[in-house]
């Protein structure tokens, strides 16, 4: 059998379990050993089966595989080949295994390679292929670069698959299992090379359908308000053909889990490693809509979280002691605690022109409709943005909304549905303080989505 090892990870308290509990181990195998590797990369996206399922309707995911030499990446690639049929694996090996390129591996010569298979995957992305598989082992940040820019220029969703989450990985472990007799010394080398890429944040991704789907709706909702005058007075917008152009969409659509308050490294990197996280993350998620905020400068969904999804939103520690009784902060200050820097935000909240599709994931469940919002229970999604507007930092914006709704909140954080006026049947909104609105429609939005990261 495989020899087995346990590995117990230094995180906050708030990121996961009590370090006592078992699930709070991270489960891994040594490199070499017979172990199957259907048991040994166990991730949501290749057990899963709402996963798989999803992932294959999706449209355009991109796994990039990372791991140190020897430490699986074929058997992984290979696996997810199985799983999604329609997928194409990329690597800079296979530049060595062309009849034309067939040349001894130097420094010239893998600089090529990695530069062949830089080509085939941005032709891959234009094509629209999907799944595609990268296969390389990616130790410095700037060999994965290249295909995290390819993946927002053609809006696929990424999958960072790590090998060194199942696999012991240490150079003497490395130098004993692999099969080309590479030494201790070049191992303690190469892992020394290694750098984490960490995204700046992490959340619930919406595919380009759903996104087209969520938009044409919040378009017909925002038309209700016209009817509403101060929404049109404040606005200077009085019909539909005015009101077209004052809002642009957002071109990647996400509802926020969790980021380290003023991007600080050690809190994003022990978040990102939590048990809790590995066992989430590239999993499908249900995303329910259950309202929207409109502002004079933005339009956000107001998303309601499952138990799960809650506690895979971070929330910052405190400096002091704390003990069983201590209350965690709330969601709404652990969401406030995301931000990103200026450029790197800027570069992934470019808007885009309402482009509509068929296909979608959306689904309503009547039985599972909720009337009242529960404010501590939701997260949000920004949708569109004032077309002369600067995009403004995450956190600037989740503290704006939360402020906004408190004022129509009861002391549970419950907003009835009593208090919101009627527009057109079971049309309903609520004025906000601030020149701002809160529109409940007749039922829930349900989306499919991917918890992954936005790599920038």
């Amino acid at each position: 059998g495989a020899l087995k090892v346990r590995l117990r990870e230094k995180l906050p308290k708030s990121c996961c379990e009590e370090m006592d509990s078992p699930s709070a181990f991270s489960e891994k195998y040594v490199p070499g050993s017979d172990a199957d590797s259907s048991d040994i990369f166990k991730f949501p996206y290749t057990i899963d089966n709402e996963t798989l399922d999803f992932i294959r309707e999706h449209g355009r995911i991109m796994f990039i595989i990372r791991g140190p030499p020897g430490t699986g990446k074929d058997s992984l690639s290979s696996m997810l080949a199985d799983c999604y049929k329609t997928a194409s694996v990329f690597s800079a090996d296979s530049y060595f295994n062309d009849t034309f390129a067939k040349c001894r591996r130097d420094s010239g010569s893998l600089k090529m390679s990695h530069e062949y298979c830089q080509k085939k995957v941005r032709n891959a992305c234009i094509k629209g292929i999907h799944p595609i598989i990268v296969k390389n082992t990616h130790m410095r940040k700037f060999e994965v670069q290249k295909y995290v820019d390819f993946a927002a220029e053609y809006n696929y969703t990424i999958i960072m698959a790590l090998t060194t989450h199942k696999m012991e990985v240490t150079p003497e472990i490395l130098a004993q299992s692999n099969t080309k007799g590479l030494s201790v010394s070049y191992f303690q080398r190469r892992l020394k090379q290694w750098e984490d890429f960490i995204p700046i944040n992490t959340g619930w991704f919406l595919n380009i359908e759903d996104s087209s789907f969520l938009l044409k709706q919040v378009q017909i909702y925002l038309n209700h308000l016209l009817k509403d005058g101060k929404f049109c007075r404040c606005l200077d917008i009085f019909d539909e053909v005015q009101f077209r152009g004052y809002f642009k969409p957002r071109k990647l659509l996400y509802c926020v889990a969790a980021c380290g308050e003023n991007n600080a490294p050690d809190e994003i990197r022990s978040y990102y490693k939590s048990d809790s996280v590995k066992e989430h993350y590239g999993e499908c998620f249900p995303v329910v809509i259950q309202g929207y905020i409109v502002t004079l400068s933005y339009v956000a969904a107001l998303v309601y979280l499952n138990e799960t999804m809650r506690d895979l939103v971070f929330i910052k520690c405190n400096d002091t002691a704390s003990t069983e009784d201590d209350e965690l902060e709330s969601l709404t200050s652990a969401l406030a605690s995301v931000q990103v820097s200026e450029d790197n935000f800027k570069k992934h909240c470019s808007t885009i022109k309402f482009e509509y599709s068929s296909k979608s994931t959306f689904y309503q469940e009547e039985d599972k409709k909720r009337e009242d919002i529960n404010i501590n229970n939701c997260s949000y999604m920004i949708l569109a943005q004032h077309n002369k507007n600067e995009a403004e930092p995450p956190k600037k914006l989740i503290n704006l909304f939360s402020e906004l709704l408190s004022h129509e909140a009861d002391g549970n954080g419950i907003i009835k549905l009593d208090k919101f006026y009627l527009i057109e049947g079971r049309f309903r909104y609520i004025r906000l303080p601030d020149n701002a609105w809160l529109i409940r429609p007749s039922t829930d939005l349900s989306f499919k989505t991917i918890f992954t990261g936005l790599y920038v």
